[in-house]
């Protein structure tokens, strides 16, 4: 290995990890310690003498060190050369995304470590997406003991739909049983105004005799607790307050040591290999089968079991779009979005890489037409490729009865005075500027901590 790849990895090792979150996703300082048993403020002592590294710790250091860079370097480096579709700019997010899935590989590796403090933290932002991540939604996520027992509480906010989810996350994703925020709303306490928005759950291999409030049970092959709000009018909601507290005596844990360090290093590297490979059958599937086109998927047991997904592929020429026709879901709230070849969602900030009910305009027939373009049609319902020759469509249809999926029209971008109503909402670049703020805005609000 040449040593400036040593040096690049390690500048991402070190730096990139906090960048994603690698502190609390409240920033509380004052967050509630777990509670064991019989435990007192140790009176101060003496700094111990330092002791020096014998010939072998040291060896054994440099060993792991460069052996942990290495097969870091070996796993990006295979995917890098095996995935070779797409052009410049798909080959340049590849890097981003190897990078990308290293940091977080690490960061979650930490983050877990510490079985007694589980801290929610802040998932896909405009950094670190993975799973085509969608673009309403703030994720919080935290590793789970699935011995443990644990309190989750906080207050609901604003959001379209909230839910808490037990889950395992690998090596084969598989998600448990859930609660929304219509089992938090039904649970809340009447009995002042202050408390009439706080909820609490519990989470614990069995439910207690003595416990008559919410309850999810943590299968023993559970590690993951994933908490998702999904925002529909990006002006005006905002996320709630959430806590996850540990409530039993977990077990001791030892000082670190050379062994610990050891399988830190191995947890890491199988991580992050797992993370990279995770979606590309999927993706390779959709890429060969859905090409301009929408199917609506059977349930996979991933994501919340309520939601109705439908998922596509577009490829078109630098003249060609897409026309998407529906009529109005009978969901409680519905997005379309774009990803690129990663299962990346493409920019919903700074772009228009994604669409929902509240955003979107129904023409006066009472359908809604979207375009997919490379160039700004002019219209409202615009859902920009960002330079993308292709990638991925993304549709979710939640808390709703089943609806048909978009007709999508493959035409050029000179047609689409043809397909589109005469009285379609318009934009101008005015329109457009005041929608990116109101993004960003949004985007402050849901991410801050």
């Amino acid at each position: 290995m040449q040593p400036l790849i040593y040096r690049s990895l390690i500048t991402a090792l070190l730096i990139l990890p906090l960048a994603l979150g690698l502190s609390s996703a409240h920033g509380d300082s004052s967050a509630p310690a777990v509670k064991t048993a019989g435990s007192t403020q140790p009176e101060p002592t003496q700094d111990p003498k330092p002791q020096s590294h014998t010939g072998d710790q040291l060896e054994h250091e440099l060993e792991l060190w460069d052996r942990t860079l290495h097969e870091l370097h070996a796993t990006g480096r295979a995917f890098l050369r095996s995935q070779k579709q797409g052009n410049a700019l798909d080959r340049a997010e590849a890097f981003r995304y190897a990078l990308s899935q290293m940091a977080s590989s690490v960061t979650t590796t930490l983050a877990g470590m510490d079985d007694q403090l589980p801290l929610l933290r802040v998932g896909a932002t405009n950094i670190n997406k993975w799973g085509l991540d969608a673009a309403d939604a703030r994720y919080l996520s935290a590793a789970i003991d699935p011995k443990g027992h644990y309190i989750v509480s906080g207050t609901l906010g604003d959001a379209q739909v909230s839910a808490i989810q037990v889950v395992r996350d690998g090596p084969v994703f598989k998600a448990y049983d859930s609660l929304t925020d219509i089992d938090l709303t039904a649970s809340l306490s009447k009995s002042t105004a202050e408390a009439k928005n706080d909820f609490r759950v519990l989470l614990s291999p069995t439910r207690p005799a003595d416990w008559s409030g919410l309850w999810l049970t943590l299968p023993e092959d559970a590690n993951r607790l994933i908490i998702r709000e999904y925002f529909g009018d990006w002006t005006n909601e905002n996320p709630g307050a959430w806590r996850l507290e540990r409530i039993d005596v977990a077990e001791s844990q030892a000082a670190f040591d050379t062994q610990q360090a050891d399988r830190l290093s191995e947890s890491a590297s199988t991580l992050f290999e797992r993370r990279l490979s995770m979606w590309l059958g999927w993706i390779a599937h959709n890429r060969a089968s859905n090409v301009n086109q929408i199917v609506q998927l059977t349930p996979s047991g991933q994501g919340l079991q309520e939601n109705i997904y439908g998922e596509g592929w577009f490829r078109l020429e630098n003249d060609e779009a897409l026309v998407l026709e529906l009529t109005p879901p009978q969901a409680k709230h519905w997005s379309i979005q774009l990803s690129n070849h990663w299962w990346e969602s493409l920019d919903y900030i700074h772009a228009l890489g994604s669409i929902n009910r509240f955003q979107a305009s129904t023409d006066p027939d009472g359908m809604i037409r979207i375009v997919i373009a490379h160039h700004d049609p002019g219209i409202l319902n615009w859902l920009d490729t960002g330079g993308h020759a292709e990638g991925a469509i993304m549709v979710r249809y939640q808390r709703g009865a089943p609806s048909p999926m978009p007709r999508v029209i493959h035409t050029s971008q000179a047609e689409l005075t043809r397909l589109i109503h005469p009285l379609a909402a318009r934009a101008n670049a005015e329109l457009r500027a005041k929608n990116f703020e109101q993004r960003r805005r949004h985007a402050t609000r849901r991410w801050q901590p």
